[in-house]
């Protein structure tokens, strides 16, 4: 670490004097990842979602303080006595960026092909609740549901839903990541994969127009590579900055620091298909045998939030009042001896490098850690373009570490993929029918109070059942070039572009 340290103090003592590489209408953001599709429906990841929602937008969005949701597509909504039937008046004059229209008949399409078994979204039991789409006349369209849903608008204000041009649909099937067409303030250019994914403005954009002719994601996964590429001037914005140099960029008068909340969980995922992760004792003796506060205070600089949950506790419905496993070897050896492994056993552990703050680091001290009560991980790298295939066969990974965040700004985005059984990203492979039950009775509760009563429940369950060892809660830290004005960071990581300048 102390190698790292030195280099990026010479590499910051020489940034006063780079200068900018790139134009001022162009935008170069380095990033850890590439992005995986520009399909929306096909979109698991948040670097993905970055680019595919400066292309898209959805019916709905958050407001730009988080607080509440507000019309984008849709100009107005109504709601049956029942709750059961929810209709969305568009806005009018809008056009997809290869000339579609967009109308009722347009948003019908993005939800029937979500809805469809054959295109294999990992979103669709998300929209499940969705029985019916009505094309009530060309600017209003009616979307029915089985039962009233209470988080009906966050759900629709996600990356996964966002609007899809019919004819794109069409004419490009599954093939449409390769041409995507939004209604967005950008539009899709080139993509050379492992290196950079360009995007142009779109000057037919119905709203504000934007100032930059160009966006550009720059791949970068080493941390200091990043920062020395942001020093230069090569790139104007960089993510994941490691804690290690948070100081020395703050220092720096060409560079500002943006230290801002996130609701994502840093955790080390358990696989139940291998033995003996499948016992409820291992699980929990790893829980203990994890030094939470070491790897948050220490290794991260206090940059991020201890986890005692799955679910940041500022997400709504959330709560850190639940069942916590500090760090205690002794009961970690002690619960490996009642489940039969009183010396330990073998493993694997499995980390993307680039995709999170100090991912690699951060997975080798749990895997220092873990051999201290006997359990000996052996870590292993892989590509994020890859590791979520293979989390999916779950044939090789025991342990993994894993970030999960939260789009919707609500948990029954996240509890439905993540913990339910067969969910998109329950890569631990939980099947529990508690859970499974107090998912589906928060859905079918319009009382926002009584359904986080039910939200709490759910993930007292989910931490009893340890699937997961949360460590903590991350910080979004993004460092800028002083002349970029107009960044905006929001707690669902959404990296908002449109509207930034370079002076």
């Amino acid at each position: 670490m102390w190698v790292a340290v030195l280099l990026v103090v010479a590499l910051l003592a020489g940034s006063g004097s780079s200068t900018a590489a790139t134009m001022n209408d162009v935008l170069t953001y380095g990033v850890g990842v590439d992005a995986t599709t520009l399909d929306p429906q096909m979109v698991d990841n948040i670097p993905t979602a970055n680019v595919v929602m400066h292309i898209h937008e959805s019916l709905v969005e958050w407001d730009k303080g988080f607080k509440q949701i507000q019309p984008s597509l849709a100009e107005s909504w109504a709601t049956s006595a029942d709750g059961k039937e929810w209709t969305f008046a568009l806005r009018k004059g809008v056009k997809f960026q290869d000339g579609a229209s967009l109308d009722a008949r347009a948003v019908k399409a993005t939800f029937d092909r979500i809805l469809d078994p054959k295109t294999a979204s990992p979103r669709r039991s998300v929209y499940s609740m969705i029985t019916r789409i009505d094309v009530v006349d060309d600017t209003h369209v009616k979307l029915v549901t089985d039962r009233p849903f209470g988080p009906m608008l966050p759900v629709l204000a996600t990356y996964n839903i966002a609007i899809m041009s019919p004819k794109a649909i069409q004419e490009s099937g599954k093939d449409y990541a390769k041409k995507p067409m939004g209604t967005g303030p950008y539009k899709f250019a080139s993509w050379t994969p492992g290196d950079k994914l360009v995007l142009e403005r779109n000057d037919a954009y119905w709203g504000p127009k934007p100032t930059l002719r160009q966006i550009v994601f720059k791949v970068i996964p080493e941390d200091t590579t990043r920062v020395m590429a942001l020093t230069r001037g090569d790139v104007d914005i960089i993510s994941n900055v490691s804690p290690v140099m948070v100081e020395h960029l703050k220092q720096d008068k060409n560079i500002v620091m943006t230290i801002a909340p996130s609701f994502r969980t840093i955790y080390i995922g358990m696989n139940f298909k291998m033995k003996p992760l499948d016992n409820v004792k291992v699980r929990q003796a790893i829980n203990y045998a994890i030094n939470r506060e070491a790897i948050a205070k220490g290794l991260l600089r206090g940059l991020v939030d201890v986890a005692v949950g799955p679910e940041a506790p500022w997400i709504p419905g959330s709560t850190d009042k639940l069942t916590s496993y500090p760090y205690d070897p002794a009961k970690a050896k002690q619960l490996l001896a009642e489940a039969g492994f009183p010396k330990g056993f073998s493993t694997t552990l499995y980390s993307p490098v680039g995709r999170y703050m100090m991912d690699k680091q951060v997975a080798e001290a749990v895997q220092s850690q873990l051999a201290q009560v006997g359990i000996k991980a052996e870590y292993k790298t892989v590509d994020w373009s890859i590791l979520t295939d293979l989390l999916k066969k779950g044939q090789e990974d025991g342990l993994y570490l894993l970030g999960k965040g939260s789009p919707s700004a609500d948990l029954d985005l996240t509890g439905m993929i993540t913990f339910k059984a067969g969910g998109s990203n329950n890569y631990m492979f939980v099947d529990s029918p508690e859970i499974d039950k107090l998912l589906d009775a928060q859905r079918g509760e319009v009382n926002t109070e009584k359904r986080h009563a039910i939200l709490r429940q759910y993930l007292e369950a989910v931490q009893q059942l340890a699937p997961w060892a949360s460590l903590h809660y991350e910080k979004q830290l993004i460092a800028a070039r002083s002349n970029v004005q107009g960044l905006r960071v929001v707690p669902n990581e959404f990296i908002d572009l449109r509207y930034v300048t370079k002076q």
